[in-house]
């Protein structure tokens, strides 16, 4: 089963200033020469820089953390890391998508080249964002190419046949499954910026929880009609 790994949820933090607070006027006088009891203090809340959601390929979240500062290849590994252990390999997905996996998968490599990641996961880059990665970067072209076409992963692209009996390539995976979870997230990003740490995180998990069950759901009733997602076309991405 693949996994497809999210980019981010924009600006999801607190923008939040605290009061000025005076400081004990015993204290020295200020860089300028103010007295003690003159010298001020802004103290700014913290914030996130984005939220990271991991979910399966057929929609269904499985996973969440918050990236600080910036969305750094290290704290999505440590994401992945705390939501898959290396104490069980066997529930670590065959397959990862996310939008800079070719950047990931060098992180890996560079930091610990016997990492377990490398024996049970290939990295890919989503096929939205693989069109506008560098033909020249031979690491992502050869590696994390979420559709190659010389039949080197069968997992990834399936043969199918038109109705005119004309044979096609497909993704076997919509890869976009968490950008569409971001676009539902986004909704709520007004009063996301306003919570503690705790809300925030308490209201993230109800969120995910919603968002399961309503996937779920969906999925469901599909299967009762006999119906399913069709395949993507993969043709543009050879």
């Amino acid at each position: 089963m693949a996994n497809s790994q999210s980019a981010l949820v924009n600006g999801i933090g607190s923008d939040t200033m605290g009061p000025q607070i005076p400081i004990h006027p015993n204290l020295p006088p200020g860089p300028n020469g103010e007295e003690g009891s003159q010298v001020t203090h802004q103290f700014k809340a913290g914030k996130t820089y984005c939220v990271q959601t991991i979910q399966w390929a057929c929609g269904v979240p499985i996973g969440w953390g918050k990236c600080y500062k910036s969305e750094s290849v290290s704290q999505v590994l440590g994401i992945l890391n705390n939501t898959f252990p290396e104490n069980a390999p066997q529930d670590r997905p065959s397959f990862v998508f996310y939008d800079n996996a070719c950047k990931l998968l060098a992180h890996i490599i560079t930091q610990n080249s016997d990492d377990a990641w490398l024996d049970t996961t290939r990295f890919l880059v989503d096929s939205w964002h693989y069109v506008n990665h560098r033909a020249t970067d031979v690491l992502c072209q050869t590696w994390c190419n979420p559709a190659p076409a010389d039949g080197s992963q069968p997992d990834l692209v399936i043969k199918h046949t038109d109705e005119e009996g004309q044979p096609f390539l497909a993704r076997a995976y919509n890869t976009e499954t968490a950008e569409q979870l971001n676009a539902w997230l986004s909704s709520f990003e007004g009063p996301l910026r306003q919570m503690t740490d705790y809300n925030f995180d308490f209201f993230m998990h109800v969120l995910l929880y919603l968002y399961k069950d309503s996937t779920e759901s969906r999925q469901g009733n599909q299967r009762e009609e006999g119906t399913s997602e069709q395949g993507y076309d993969a043709q543009s991405e050879t």
